[in-house]
């Protein structure tokens, strides 16, 4: 009995030790789930237990865990914690998000901050989109994203120019796109084309690999652009690129290809309606019923102009990285390849680019760096906008009863068919007629960071940036637009090299006071070389060289050169993480301006109050209280030229070389200075898992760069002066939510709204008219439309009624008005993100309205039975077909057909249109595969892709699409000349599938 008892007892005890030792393996890797790279040191711990591991350089990790252990804990500072379900598995790929906590790094001008500290307006964007989106340039990938922000594309060309304003247009002669930094370095974004009059000039933005980019920071008030200065009054973008890590090499490839198509055409008849339409017009004039039946239309040809001018436009992107690094020495390469032809044949654009960015650490104290960067971009153009010899404004117009190619194959010429508008065959445009770019771009910079003492740091930074712009245009010889042929060729070549010297000091003072001192000094010269010559005559279309040219009409060169000194300081102080100071002060130097105003001063100041910091702020759900405000200054130089007096080396007489004076001086010439007021607030609950972010903001940009008359005396007519005042004013409103947070389901939303009003306060010339269609005036925007006002249709005879302004019985120019303004006055978007298990669905809508567009094309197409020379103006769309007056009574805006011109005013609100749209911009989803079979293939991450791009928009608008402008050639057209649609190509719907791998 004894025995037994003493055996019973040991049996307890070892069947307790065994099932305690009765374990499992688990093993896997731990990634971010943004980039897919291993997080070195994450930890895994099993729940209500001491048992963890911690990941090695890779991201593995190996535990061994408790027989019924259900679920491990992942966690990684600056990521979202999570629990992994355990099942039979015994292997698991776990990646974990970006974390939303007070605690995040951002970028600000000449460093970084925590976001707890931030006082000014600065918006961070998740670069995650970026390289998915297919597209030329990282700009698209960001609209809709950002309050205060508005991103616009002119067209679907692809490489074309993005206008981006952030908090409104504040020039009118200057630019008012923000100032881009990559990597410290400041990047030429102007567009320095010759032939982009009737073109959509080229982005050389677009020379930027997207995949390269890490973080993108946009600074929007004085007190964030500040520390910029002179170049601050638009805002600031600030682009970092990726860098090496220490650890494991990690590869990265990516490849997608994408499928263009035009999102929308408007209808156009065909050969029997329009010979019926305008058979209806005579009639109505009296004419007969049967006047233009000498239009044949029984000889079966029926043009489908659109299917001949678009195709299905192909993209394909490859990219390859490599990063890694030791302890010492930390690499990041790529290379990448895009090529995108667009949907409208003769359009192309091929970049090819490499990076590199190499850190060395000497020692504990002193780091180096460098990074490179060279890319060869071709673009191939069209005309299009604002040109009669357009290919889309040819297209409209185009005589349905009229083939393309005769039965030789020889391009149609239009002047042997029926319509009066199209001056050239539109194929015949985009094939033949050559307008091609070459760009070559290098950026280099390196620099030294030595640690003198604990919290003190000096940098001192070297870099440079080369571009060279060939450009080529060949209109052949016996076309319509050149019996003998005609040929431009320009260069552009242009150096700006930059020295930059900062001082850091950041301390912490008895745990509550924390100071970060910055000083700085900077230079920078930028030297241009430009030529352009044009030539006539060529013997035969083969060879397009201007040198085959049998006169040579113009040659031109030139250079120019300018500038910019200056010195900086800020110091942001916060007393116990609840009161926050930051002071800035940068004095520029600039050789554009005269020698009695050549320097510039630009003060800001912010303040912010963390609210829930305080004793007497009892709230466990807030997690985030904060009231902020700032003013500051903040200037513009961005001009096309040195505004000095200059002198002509051309002004030769009786065959003597001579010298004369070029331009005036004037020696009192300063900034443009933008004085703006920034109040925000921002709010977080529930541990930052809802954000709400509000600012309003008010911009008074004054002392504007305004060309004003002189006495003729001066042997000129007009000096640039510096008069004039813009007001711009709004309210931005942000709102992100991790709606839900599971193991398997998660939900991210975020959601921006900005409201804004642009004024001209004060102009030296007030009501000037800008072009044809365009006003300057006090107490509207900048791009304001002055057109002939239209009434509508006069429900008893059908003639259309305008507005006699002046009452002289004649409808002309001189009965235009102000009709509304080509910027919007609200715009914003919604993002979503939607993940299971390994499966993502993201979902991006714009949206934008308030502004009016002036839709010219229309009048090509919608003519309303107009004749010239006998003939029909152009071609009927189905909406004027459908709805023109017929009968007294009827009630339409579409007026009784007649051959005469008084149904029809061109530059009249008879084509003016609203711009609002809401569009799905983005709907992608995404697929990881499992990680045990990644880890079968040797690969860390392989992941699936297919995306929709514009495949929805909702708008009224008639023409191929409200994201359009056709006034894009220069700066002062991109402010004061918007709204206007002449021509210009659309947008293109894409279906994108791609796949990324890492290694």
């Amino acid at each position: 009995m004894k025995f037994s008892k003493q055996f019973f007892i040991y049996l307890i005890f070892f069947s307790c030790v065994a099932t305690g030792f009765a374990q499992r393996n688990i093993t896997g890797t731990v990634t971010a789930e943004d980039t897919g790279e291993p997080l070195l040191g994450a930890n895994v711990l099993v729940p209500e237990s001491s048992m963890g591991v911690v990941t090695d350089f890779d991201g593995n990790f190996a535990i061994d865990v408790p027989e019924g252990t259900e679920a491990l804990e992942v966690s990684f500072v600056g990521y979202q914690s999570k629990t992994i379900t355990l099942t039979d598995a015994t292997s698991y790929q776990v990646s974990l998000s970006a974390d939303q906590t007070l605690d995040e790094v951002v970028i600000v001008g000449y460093g970084t901050q925590e976001e707890k500290d931030v006082s000014s307006s600065i918006q961070t964007i998740d670069t995650e989109e970026i390289g998915k989106t297919p597209a030329a340039s990282f700009e698209s990938a960001l609209q809709g994203q950002t309050p205060g922000v508005n991103i616009s594309s002119s067209s679907a060309t692809p490489g074309a120019a993005i206008n981006v304003n952030i908090r409104g247009v504040s020039s009118i002669s200057a630019s008012s796109q923000p100032l881009f930094i990559v990597d410290g370095v400041p990047l030429v974004s102007r567009n320095n084309s010759a032939l982009n009059s009737n073109i959509q000039p080229t982005n050389p933005l677009a020379d930027i690999n997207p995949n390269d980019i890490k973080t993108i920071t946009i600074l929007k008030d004085a007190a964030a652009a500040s520390i910029y200065g002179s170049r601050g009054a638009n805002g600031v973008v600030l682009i970092t690129t990726k860098r090496g890590k220490s650890g494991r090499t990690l590869v990265n490839v990516g490849y997608y290809t994408g499928f263009s198509t035009i999102t929308n055409t408007p209808d156009l008849v065909g050969p029997n309606r329009f010979k019926e339409f305008f058979n209806t017009a005579a009639e109505f004039d009296g004419l007969g019923e049967d006047y233009f039946d000498w239009i044949d239309t029984s000889n079966g040809v029926s043009t489908n102009i659109y299917d001949e001018i678009f195709r299905t436009g192909i993209t394909q992107n490859v990219d390859v990285s490599a990063r890694g690094g030791s302890d010492k020495t930390r690499f990041f390469i790529s290379g990448n390849y895009f090529n995108q032809k667009g949907i409208q044949i003769g359009q192309e654009f091929d970049r090819l680019s490499t990076r590199l960015n190499l850190d060395h650490d000497i020692n504990d104290k002193v780091k180096i760096g460098t990074t490179m960067f060279v890319n060869r971009s071709v673009h191939d153009r069209t005309i299009n906008e604002n040109d009669e010899y357009g290919v889309i404004i040819n297209a409209q117009g185009w005589d349905p009863t009229a083939p393309i190619r005769d039965e030789n194959g020889e391009y149609t010429n239009p002047f042997s068919y029926n319509t009066w508008w199209p001056l050239e065959n539109p194929v015949l445009i985009a094939e033949e007629y050559i307008n091609d770019s070459r760009s070559t771009r290098f950026q280099a910079s390196a620099f030294a960071e030595w640690e003198i003492t604990d919290g003190l740091t000096f940098k001192s930074m070297f870099s440079s940036d080369y571009s060279n712009f060939v450009e080529e245009s060949f209109v052949p010889a016996g076309t319509n637009k050149s019996d003998d042929g005609e040929a431009i060729f320009a260069t552009y070549e242009e150096t700006t090299w930059q020295l930059e010297n900062t001082l850091n000091y950041n301390r912490t003072f008895a745990e509550k006071h924390d100071l970060d001192l910055l000083a700085g000094w900077t230079l920078q010269e930028t030297k241009a070389q430009f030529s352009d010559q044009a030539g006539v005559g060529f013997a035969t279309n083969n060879t397009t060289s201007i040198s085959a040219a049998s006169t040579i009409i113009n040659s031109t060169s030139g250079k120019n050169q300018f500038g910019l000194q200056s010195f900086f300081g800020r110091a942001n102080y916060s007393f116990d993480n609840r009161y926050i100071f930051a002071f800035t002060l940068r004095a520029d130097g600039s050789s554009r301006f005269g020698e009695d105003n050549q320097y510039g001063y630009f003060p800001s100041g912010s303040v912010a109050w963390r609210v829930n910091e305080e004793d007497f702020f009892d709230s466990e759900s807030v997690s985030n209280f904060k009231i902020r405000g700032s003013y500051g200054i903040t200037g513009n130089q961005e001009i096309s030229s040195n505004w000095v007096g200059t002198y002509s080396l051309t002004a030769g007489y009786n065959n003597r070389p001579g010298i004369a004076p070029a331009r005036l001086e004037n020696s009192d010439l300063g900034w443009e200075k933008t004085k703006q007021l920034n109040i925000g607030l921002d709010l977080g609950f529930f541990d930052q898992r809802l954000r709400i972010t509000a600012d309003y903001f008010n911009k008074q940009t004054e002392d504007l760069l305004l060309s004003a008359g002189v006495s003729g005396l001066t042997g000129f007519s007009s000096v640039f002066q510096n008069i004039g005042e813009i007001e711009n004013n709004g309210f931005e409103f942000s709102l992100n939510a991790n709606v839900i947070q599971g193991e398997d389901f998660n939900w991210n939303s975020g959601f921006n709204f900005s409201l804004l009003n642009n004024e001209i306060k004060t102009l030296l010339n007030n009501n000037e008219i800008v072009g044809r269609n365009h006003i300057l005036s006090e107490g509207e925007s900048v791009s304001t439309l002055f057109l002939i006002k239209y009434e509508g249709v006069d429900p008893q005879t059908g003639d259309a009624l305008f507005e006699d302004l002046n009452n002289d019985g004649v409808i002309d120019f001189d009965d235009r008005q102000v009709v509304g303004s080509a910027l919007p006055d609200y715009f914003g978007g919604w993002l979503n993100t939607v993940s299971y298990k390994n499966f993502s669905l993201t979902a991006n809508v714009q949206f934008s309205g308030g502004n009016k567009i002036f839709n010219q094309s229309r009048h090509a197409y919608e003519n309303f039975g107009f004749t010239r020379s006998g003939i029909p103006y152009g071609n009927i769309s189905e909406r004027v077909y459908d709805n023109y007056w017929r009968e007294p009574g009827q009630q339409t805006d579409v007026p009784r057909p007649s051959t005469e011109s008084g149904q029809l005013q061109r530059f009249s609100t008879q084509f003016l249109e609203d711009g609002d749209f809401i569009r799905l911009r983005t709907l992608r989803l995404e697929y990881d595969l499992p990680g045990d079979f990644v880890d079968s293939l040797g690969m860390g991450r392989l992941n699936f892709y297919v995306q929709g791009q514009n495949l929805v928009t909702i708008t009224d608008y008639l023409g191929f699409d409200p994201e359009v402008s056709t006034n894009t050639s220069n700066q002062t057209d991109l402010n004061i000349l918007q709204g206007e649609d002449f021509g210009t190509l659309g947008q293109a719907r894409t279906i994108t599938i791609g796949l990324n791998a890492s290694f």
